[in-house]
């Protein structure tokens, strides 16, 4: 390349009349008069750049970065492309994110005005990137195939314990003090019986009606979360105090509101009054975890004072039960002396409770290490791995130790580790409901079997799915015999967390590549001259990850998302008559390991072509110069230069430069700005450019030479690019070492 400094003398003899001005052909710009008149008059010598290109036998085209709302105004950029370039390139105006519209649809309406512009100059567009795993709509993405979560259902009902309806007049009910409870008529005569507490001569004083419950079978007092109740004071007796009493097994709990507040006065009923069992906020208190578990308890309800009298009717229990549920077995349904089957020998028999508390129970007669055998039909829906455990009430009369309590499983024994005494059974012929629990989990949950605790069984893998099963539970006993009744096996759903299937994300993600894809190229269609370059797949070698980050390769696979990609472009255009040129482009520094960079870019390319189907027609490379001012280093950056083309020009594939950009680096390693640079630097930087422009040409076979595209028409001050023009569209050293290049 020829110095500009060493010709300005000589050519000053020139009479130039050229202007050096954006070479267009109706130039508005006011420009001010250039600072050194010499060196604009030797470049206003030059022709325009596209007519040093030697087009014999090669596609090749000049072509230059220009934004897209740019472009469309026709103003003086488009003026200066017109006039000295081939091509326009759009990469990096369009993509998901800045088209982005609103309602999450795409605006490819810039596209489509710039593909009609660039038409009517008769001037070539290059699309931009269709699919890249950077600058992507990476949250929405991922929200496509966020898992579906279900919630449980809650389950909702009321237990009615107490109406008085079938209580003959008269009958009474204990006290937990003084006075008397008395089922009699309803004095307002509106709800037939009633219980009266207290009486005008003898009132309650801190004493309360007592009520015994037993709840269905499958229902426990935690699942409970209201306790509701009719009340009516007699005129103010109690009706203040210190307040309404509930009573559960003798633990007395304050509900925070007095009979007045309660009832909104005496002598009228509050019907379906309130009282909270899982929140302390008056009318409420909080039943004890420790309560939870109970099926059975007594229950008083009545006002903390020295003269209560009132009325009580319609106790009931509302519960809300989240994904639980039950299959009980008891013998309700089953006739007297109706025998089980056993595990080995002895019998067990349907007998009536001789409690005369449960109707009709299961007597086991002196069972020597054998138990009954039940068949367990689950709920419908549900299998045993969704089942948390089971508990029995037994009734002992001989059994409690031995080897312990054990249950059998499809004929697999799990050892329960702890003996009917310890459950709280003893040889005295009482009942201990629910007393018997055992609590299933998974098989695993424990690695060493004897780290399993007692009541505790691994459900074996292989039976978890079972939806019907054959169960035996008693004590591991010579003598052992017993009541058991109410085998209650408990279910408890979860949650379910629904992840998409490898296929189903696939086919998400295939249509939202076409979304964008196929309405980007379209957009670049024209009658007259349609958009047919386009980088189909942008930066696959960049490893960057952050919120726009989004790995197409991940879900529709590491190959098959560039096969998808093209197989998309070229079907949107298959029936308008456009022949796409497809390329893959990466962005090349002077820092990177360009040979190694072009040795994996080439491998992906012919990996993705593999399948014989799959065409890419060339690489783009976006390049980004650097003209080091440390002489070694310098070398270093023009032998890159020449490996990475010799590489590139041996594949057989269109080539293309894109984004070429140069920049000034010290021997300090940073980069000079354009205000900062001398006519040395800048020559320099210009003589780089040409060189790696020859490169281009020297090494790429002419018919594979698609083009070279430059980053951009004018410099900034404050910036570091070097441009052919000045931010007042004068020409500057770039522009020689464009010409020269192009020679």
């Amino acid at each position: 390349m020829k110095y500009i400094n060493n010709k300005i003398i000589a050519f000053t003899l020139i009479a130039a009349s050229i202007m050096s001005c954006t070479d267009e052909y109706n130039c508005q710009l006011q420009v001010e008069k250039p600072q050194n008149a010499a060196i604009n008059e030797y470049l206003a010598q030059f022709d325009l750049l596209k007519s040093y290109i030697d087009r014999s036998g090669t596609p090749f085209q000049l072509a230059v970065n220009v934004p897209g709302s740019e472009f469309v105004k026709k103003e003086i950029a488009f003026s200066t492309v017109f006039t000295n370039f081939d091509a326009v390139d759009m990469n990096g105006s369009y993509d998901p994110l800045n088209t982005l519209k609103e309602d999450g649809t795409y605006n490819f309406g810039g596209m489509q005005t710039a593909a009609d512009v660039a038409a009517e100059a008769g001037v070539t567009l290059y699309g931009g990137v269709l699919c890249s795993n950077q600058g992507q709509r990476a949250a929405y993405y991922n929200k496509l195939i966020e898992p579906i979560d279900i919630p449980v259902e809650v389950q909702k009902g009321t237990t009615k314990l107490f109406n008085f309806e079938n209580d003959a007049i008269g009958t009474t009910y204990p006290m937990t003090g003084n006075s008397s409870a008395i089922v009699e008529e309803d004095p307002a005569g509106e709800s037939g019986h009633v219980l009266h507490v207290g009486t005008n001569d003898v009132k309650a004083a801190y004493s309360y009606p007592k009520f015994h419950v037993v709840l269905p079978a499958g229902r426990k007092l935690g699942d409970y979360v209201r306790l509701n109740v009719d009340l009516r004071f007699v005129g103010t007796d109690g009706i203040w105090g210190q307040g309404l009493r509930v009573l559960i097994n003798g633990t007395e709990f304050n509900v925070g509101k007095n009979g007045n507040d309660f009832c909104d006065g005496g002598d009228k009923w509050k019907r379906e009054g309130t009282i909270n069992l899982k929140d302390a906020t008056a009318p409420g208190l909080v039943v004890p975890e420790s309560f939870g578990s109970l099926t059975e308890f007594d229950l008083a309800i009545g006002s903390a004072s020295t003269s209560a009298q009132f009325y009580i009717d319609n106790i009931s229990m509302d519960y809300e039960v989240s994904g639980k549920g039950t299959t009980v077995i008891n013998f309700e349904g089953d006739e007297l002396n109706k025998t089980y089957p056993m595990t080995n020998g002895a019998t067990a028999t349907v007998v009536q409770d001789p409690a005369n508390e449960s109707g009709k129970v299961l007597f086991i007669d002196h069972a020597a290490y054998s138990f009954p055998k039940f068949t367990v039909k689950l709920s419908e829906g549900k299998t045993l791995g969704d089942y948390s455990g089971m508990s029995m009430d037994m009734r002992l009369i001989a059994g409690k130790y031995g080897g312990g309590m054990s249950v059998v499983i499809n004929g697999q024994t799990f050892p329960l580790k702890q003996n009917a005494l310890a459950y709280g059974c003893d040889d005295n012929n009482t009942w201990k409901r629910g007393g018997i629990y055992v609590t299933f989990v998974k098989e695993g949950t424990y690695p060493k079997k004897d780290e399993v605790p007692a009541t505790i069984i691994e459900i074996p893998d292989a039976m978890k799915d079972l939806n019907e099963i054959e169960f035996s539970i008693g004590s591991s006993s010579t003598n052992w015999t017993a009541y058991i009744d109410n085998l209650i096996f408990t279910w408890e759903a979860k949650p379910q967390h629904i992840e998409k299937t490898p296929e189903e994300k696939k086919e998400i993600f295939t249509k939202e590549m076409e979304k964008w894809i196929g309405g980007m190229v379209y957009a670049g269609v024209n009658e007259t001259k349609s958009v047919k370059a386009w980088n189909i797949i942008g930066n696959p070698l960049d490893k960057t990850v952050n919120d726009n980050t989004f790995n197409w390769g991940e879900y529709l696979g590491e190959v098959d998302y560039a096969r998808t990609a093209v197989k998309i472009a070229r079907d949107t255009v298959k029936n308008a008559n456009v022949d796409l040129e497809l390329f893959v482009s990466n962005t090349f520094g002077q820092y990177d390991e360009m040979g190694n960079m072009a040795d994996e870019l080439i491998s992906l390319v012919d990996a993705w072509e593999a399948d014989n189907v799959t065409k890419i027609d060339g690489y783009n490379i976006l390049l980004n110069a650097i003209y080091s001012k440390d002489v070694v280093f310098q070398e270093g950056n023009k032998t890159m230069i020449t490996n990475l083309f010799d590489k590139l020009g041996k594949t057989g594939k269109l080539i293309r430069v894109s984004d070429l950009s140069m920049m000034v680096e010290e021997l300090d390693g940073n980069f000079i700005a354009i205000n900062k640079l001398t006519e040395e630097d800048r020559a320099a930087a210009a003589s780089y450019m040409a060189f790696i422009m020859q490169e281009y040409r020297r090494l790429i076979p002419a018919d594979k030479q698609y083009g070279i595209s430059i980053s951009g028409i004018t410099e900034t001050n404050t910036g570091y690019k070097l441009c052919p023009w000045t931010s007042d569209y004068n020409r500057n050293e770039m522009y020689e070492g464009i010409v020269d290049g192009l020679k």
